[in-house]
């Protein structure tokens, strides 16, 4: 082997340290070991290592600990674990921080020579290497808080305060990308609005909404190269854009955790399920007895759990009896094996799906969309009752929680008393007890016609900051909005504002050109709510 190719070794054992030495240097392997673990650590990040064998029962500190703070510092360095006292729970989380091997004591040097060979030629070192430095120049590292998902849209934050957005797509929408519609750099986005389109092989289209508020600073345009990229919902990979949040703690507060139990007594498929588990973004408590999942699932909000059902044998349809009779709502996942004559008992209890253990990796991503959707898709924003007085909205008058005078001004026949986006708002309007005054009917001007200009300026006299809300297409994905805001006076010589707000519309079919899908609508409405109770001058 290539003498290039140095490795360390962290154990308190001089004698471990000798006995990995001689095996390695044997091989032309330049190895380094420290018998006290903080220098080892100190080594370990201060030199640019193949690998790191690090033992996990030391006296001074223990060996999960130092795994940990290692890997604070460097996400990607190739460690494996060496132990004489293994058990499920330093196993789980040696995978949880992607060790690349786990060694058991006593080993032979054809374990150890095995271990070294297969992680060195499975790791493209050059490559590792290069990507540090090029994350350094760039300037962007994912911070330590966990994946952050609102429906298919999620959030990585960044440890200089961007943040990166993309979309986990389930696979039965993932494989028929054909085209993606990506946002442009200084875009402004809104939570729940558009922040990307995709185009599938029958022509249909969806839509990518975004989690967050803020100023797109950077896209990621190798998707618009290569739209397969999305399929590898790769964190790293997929995201669709980098953003400067303007409030993100506001809206952390609309996006959930993906937190999973995976009961499994077989230590070799927790190392098979939890790392994509894990790469896809979900916390993964792992348990090996029925009790320790009934008592996880009770701390859980969506208590999603999968459970494998080899490793249990025939107890497990007996498991999920029990877990449904003490979380009744618990959603259960079986990972079978193909024609298990267990799968009919499995289905005769409540279970959520029943997923093939050689399918898994296919299937995860359409299991995980069905498990943590709302059911907000089948939400009806409309109004049951009958009138036939008119329902369209030419004007929304309120006293705002400023005290400010405010009226929205809509050009065309776009809102609606009894349905959608306008439904929603003056229910809003009523429920949060804003003085409202609702206008029915229809501007059949805009905003910067003779007539359009002529019903601001009149609404100028009365109101400290007025909104007009129109469609126009902008060449942007349906449901967009651009934003501009301008100051005028009043004459009383007061200052006051006036808030453009331009949609882009469904431009397919002028019938329902107003006519998006229930999240759009909602973000819609909530963004003009915002606007219209918040604002100061």
């Amino acid at each position: 082997m290539n003498s290039e190719h140095s490795i360390l070794v962290i154990d308190d054992e001089a004698i471990v340290c000798e006995s990995f030495t001689r095996i390695l240097s044997n091989k032309g392997y330049k190895v380094d070991s420290k018998t006290e673990p903080y220098e080892g650590l100190e080594l370990a990040l201060s030199n640019k290592y193949d690998l790191v064998f690090l033992d996990l029962k030391m006296d001074k500190i223990d060996g999960m600990d130092l795994f940990n703070e290692l890997r604070k510092k460097d996400p990607y360095l190739p460690v494996a674990i060496v132990t004489g006292y293994p058990s499920m729970d330093t196993a789980i989380e040696s995978v949880k921080l992607h060790a690349s091997d786990y060694i058991l004591k006593p080993f032979t040097p054809e374990e150890i020579l095995k271990s070294v060979n297969r992680i060195i030629s499975q790791k493209d070192i050059p490559s590792t290497v290069v990507k540090r430095k090029l994350e350094k120049q760039l300037g962007w590292e994912p911070s330590y808080e966990p994946i952050q998902f609102n429906e298919i849209a999620w959030i990585q934050q960044g440890k200089d305060g961007s943040v990166r957005i993309g979309g986990q797509l389930p696979n039965f929408i993932s494989s028929k990308i054909n085209d993606l519609m990506l946002p442009e750099v200084n875009d402004i986005i809104y939570s729940g609005l558009p922040l990307a389109g995709a185009v599938l092989t029958d022509k249909s289209r969806i839509t990518i909404p975004s989690p967050l508020s803020g100023k797109i600073i950077e896209v990621n345009h190798k998707l618009a190269v290569n739209p397969s990229i999305i399929k590898e919902n790769s964190f790293e990979k997929s995201w669709i854009a980098k953003i400067e949040p303007f409030d993100i703690e506001k809206d952390l507060q609309a996006t959930q955790m993906h937190n999973v139990t995976l009961l499994c007594k077989s230590l070799d498929e927790v190392k098979e399920y939890l790392p994509r588990l894990v790469d896809l973004g979900c916390i993964v408590n792992c348990v090996d007895t029925v009790n320790k999942a009934v008592s996880a699932l009770t701390k859980e909000k969506n208590k999603v759990i999968f459970i494998d059902g080899p490793s249990l044998s025939d107890n497990g349809p007996e498991y999920v009896k029990i877990i449904n009779q003490e979380i009744p709502e618990a959603k259960v996942v079986i990972i079978g094996k193909p024609a298990s004559e267990l799968e009919e008992t499995f289905r005769k209890n409540k279970i959520f799906y029943y997923c093939v253990s050689s399918l898994f990796d296919k299937e995860i991503t359409d299991i995980l969309y069905s498990v943590f959707s709302s059911s907000q898709d089948d939400e009806v924003f409309e109004s049951c009752s009958l009138s036939p007085i008119p329902q369209s909205i030419r004007r929304v008058d309120i006293t705002n929680k400023h005290s400010k005078k405010v009226t929205l001004l809509v050009f065309g026949d776009m809102l609606y008393n009894n349905l959608d986006i306008g439904y929603i708002l003056i229910n809003k309007l009523v429920e949060k007890s804003f003085p409202i005054e609702v206008a029915r009917g229809i501007n059949h001007s805009q905003p910067d016609d003779s007539t359009g200009k002529q019903i601001i300026e009149k609404n100028k006299e009365k109101n400290d900051i007025i909104i007009t809300f129109q469609a126009k297409d902008s060449n942007k994905l349906p449901g967009q909005i651009q934003k501009e805001i301008g100051k005028y006076t009043n004459n009383d010589g007061s200052d006051s504002r006036i808030i453009n707000l331009v949609i882009q519309p469904k431009i397919i079919d002028e019938k329902e050109y107003m006519i998006f899908n229930n999240t759009t609508t909602k973000a819609v409405a909530e963004l003009i709510f915002d606007e219209m109770t918040s604002c100061v001058l």
